[in-house]
């Protein structure tokens, strides 16, 4: 019980972690050659997850813009929202999996102390 209580913290954590990076690369969406970076999820050790920041240095698109020196071109923030969205819906779905996980772990663990009693 103590070791399903342990991962489903760690997948919280992991997936916390997950969600402040989609958050900032939403942040930057508007900031030019803003680079995104996505968190994979590897197993830990001794068990649970561990997010692992990764950036992505693919370019975003480019535009023309004028300046001083006339038209230059521009390159724009390669974070995608579709892509963004997809991750706070898995992120949400994800920490109502390991809150179920500890509440169940929870209530085995509290009918095994009933018995033991």
């Amino acid at each position: 019980m103590i070791s399903a209580i342990h991962t489903a913290l760690s997948g919280l954590s992991a997936f916390a972690r997950q969600w402040h990076d989609s958050a900032h690369n939403l942040a930057n969406i508007n900031t030019d050659r803003f680079k995104r970076s996505e968190t994979i999820l590897v197993e830990a050790p001794n068990g649970g997850v561990l997010p692992i920041l990764q950036k992505d240095n693919s370019p975003g698109p480019t535009v023309l813009r004028n300046s001083a020196q006339g038209l230059i071109e521009v390159e724009l923030s390669n974070t995608d929202i579709g892509t963004e969205l997809i991750t706070g819906i898995v992120v949400q779905r994800a920490f109502e999996a390991n809150i179920q996980t500890i509440k169940t772990a929870d209530t085995m663990l509290g009918s095994l102390l009933d018995l033991r009693k």
